[in-house]
């Protein structure tokens, strides 16, 4: 049996590119591409064209996938969408700070499938807060979380603390959470507070997902509640 001579990669290379640059060469030399084997990983021999068809079968698969993936990002972002708009025009409807948090709550914890929803507000001397006393009571564990928000002017998520859970949404079950600040943008000057949105699931806010429809949910929730916090005395 003759030893097996050793590889010259450069000229392996040459041959590569050289077939790349004329992919018609087994076409007309059909009797080299007749004496070519590829090895699956289970050994198993098979023909050059065998294997080509195999790896345009996979790449048609994850392709398919792929797509399958686009088509439910765009139906979601759809259905995202549209909730959205519905939130707005209802609250754009409300016509009193109670109804506005009254649509806050049911159209956010029910369109967007969340646990828990509370707004907290900083205390102003407004005397439409002085009928919604909740909004402005603070326990140290949910305002040390509020002021991290309020300060960077942009929404955190991941799991907090139990003691935290409780704090902002009185449920220490609460697994997950996004805290929003109600701000108009991060450049803004006035902060009014926060909006916490809760769920059971560990999951369904993580600290490195994103945050663009949270702040654009931050920056409505403003200027709507902006028009009865700002009412001329």
């Amino acid at each position: 049996m003759s030893s097996r001579q050793p590889r010259d990669t450069e000229f392996e290379k040459q041959i590569a590119r050289y077939l790349r640059d004329h992919p018609d060469f087994f076409e007309t030399h059909q009797d080299v591409l007749a004496g070519m084997v590829l090895q699956h990983d289970s050994g198993n021999a098979v023909s050059l064209i065998e294997r080509q068809v195999q790896i345009l079968r996979e790449q048609k698969e994850e392709l398919r996938h792929r797509l399958q993936e686009l088509v439910n990002t765009a139906q979601q972002n759809e259905e995202l969408n549209n909730n959205i708009n519905t939130l707005i025009l209802e609250l754009l409807d409300a016509a009193s700070l109670a109804e506005v948090l009254a649509v806050i709550e049911s159209r956010i914890r029910d369109d967007f499938e969340v646990d828990a929803i509370v707004v907290k507000l900083l205390a102003s001397g407004n005397e439409v807060l002085k009928e919604q006393p909740a909004l402005t009571a603070w326990q140290q564990p949910a305002l040390a979380i509020g002021e991290k928000v309020m300060t960077a002017r942009q929404p955190v998520c991941g799991a907090f603390s139990s003691e935290q859970m409780q704090a902002l949404f009185d449920d220490a079950e609460i697994r997950s959470a996004s805290v929003i600040p109600l701000a108009s943008d991060r450049t803004s000057k006035n902060c009014y507070g926060i909006i916490a949105i809760g769920s059971y699931d560990p999951q369904r806010f993580r600290a490195d997902m994103g945050t663009l429809f949270l702040t654009l949910l931050g920056q409505v929730l403003t200027r709507i509640l902006k028009r009865h916090l700002e009412q001329p005395a």
